[in-house]
């Protein structure tokens, strides 16, 4: 973010209107750069990494204003370095960070100076420059966005160490150039990926970058079964992705744009095509 606050807005908010609420302040111990965000339905909480202070901040989910965190993750013991990106797993109440050339795992819970639960990290990994995250809590995987090889790096979830990817999604057919954000439908085994093209923040050229679809068992240079791209789609530099699988809506945010895009899920998954 380059304005250190979180601001809500009603789910059909269209244009240029005002957040219906703002979390900001000192208090909030909100900084720049953060480039991901959580909310957890289950526990009304809101989940935000702070990379600056090497820390998760954890807000109510009625919070505004200047509100401070109701917990903090923290400290040496947490393993925290350049964490400007996290996932939530609500089925396992767990919490996944990347900080790129490692994979933190914390209890939901975890307040202060904690280690992580598990840590998946070493040269088999090929973690290099981990950057977005996504968490499939039924399927049990982790997919992670690589710069070295460019691609998207799939972990079992419960792995820990110095393990291999089960399988790597890279090579020129996949279209990545580099993946910022992640989302994942369970019930179909597939995986949402926002792709930036190579040079988009000068050019600000649109139509190159895209948002992809694979499914989470591809493995190699696999093209997107299907993407949202062209010039109608608005999209310059698309980062987070969030699925809203209730109204059938995915939305991305524009780095470029400073806009918040949302597309009809149904009528991708219609047009959906191998």
């Amino acid at each position: 973010m380059a304005n250190p606050r979180i601001a809500i807005f009603a789910r059909l908010a269209n244009g240029n209107v005002a957040p219906a609420r703002v979390i900001e302040g000192p208090h909030t111990r909100l900084s720049r750069t953060s480039h991901a965000i959580a909310y957890d339905e289950k526990n009304d909480e809101i989940l935000i990494p702070n990379p600056l202070a090497e820390a998760i901040l954890v807000y109510r989910g009625n919070a505004s204003g200047d509100a401070a965190p109701i917990r903090t993750i923290q400290g040496p013991r947490t393993l925290l370095q350049e964490n400007d990106e996290l996932a939530l797993d609500n089925v396992h109440d767990e919490i996944i960070v990347p900080t790129r050339q490692a994979i933190l795992v914390f209890s939901r819970s975890a307040n202060g100076n904690l280690a992580p639960l598990r840590v998946i990290a070493g040269p088999k990994t090929q973690m290099f420059r981990a950057r977005g995250i996504a968490v499939d809590p039924v399927n049990n995987i982790i997919a992670v966005g690589n710069a070295n090889p460019q691609g998207i790096l799939i972990f079992n979830r419960t792995d820990e160490g110095d393990v291999a990817p089960r399988s790597i999604i890279t090579g020129p057919r996949t279209g990545i150039y580099a993946t910022k954000g992640f989302a994942v439908l369970p019930e179909r085994k597939e995986l949402i990926a926002t792709v930036e093209a190579r040079g988009v923040q000068v050019t600000r050229n649109l139509g190159e970058s895209f948002v992809g679809i694979w499914n989470n068992t591809d493995n190699g240079d696999v093209p997107p079964k299907a993407t949202i791209k062209g010039n109608t789609t608005m999209l310059i530099a698309p980062r987070g992705a969030a699925l809203d699988s209730q109204h059938q809506e995915i939305f991305i945010i524009d780095k470029v744009q400073n806009a918040f895009f949302t597309y009809s899920w149904q009528k991708i998954l219609q047009n959906m095509q191998r």
